[in-house]
């Protein structure tokens, strides 16, 4: 009785590690909107095609349509505090 315990348990134990696994990834797709209105799985499929090329998609092709990013843009870093007297310290 406990082998088997221990069998169903292992099996738990690998489902849920592979749907981790699966659901993760360490480059996460863009998700993209356009605001103002309404948009149809069509014309989002329309404007990126036009801007896929060999390399991948082109993102700044899809801004200029008026699509905008979601998701997966990596936030830019603050600059360095600066020194409010304006003097140089070393």
């Amino acid at each position: 009785m406990i082998a088997v315990m221990r069998r169903i348990a292992l099996v738990v134990l690998l489902a849920a590690l592979g749907l981790g696994s699966g659901c993760s990834s360490l480059d996460p797709a863009k998700q993209w909107y356009k605001p103002g209105g309404n948009y149809t799985v069509a014309e989002w499929q329309k404007d990126q095609s036009a801007c896929t090329t060999k390399t991948g998609l082109d993102e700044d092709c899809l801004k200029d349509k008026g699509w905008i990013p979601l998701s997966g843009d990596p936030a830019k870093p603050p600059p360095p505090p600066r020194n409010p007297k304006g003097d140089k310290t070393y």
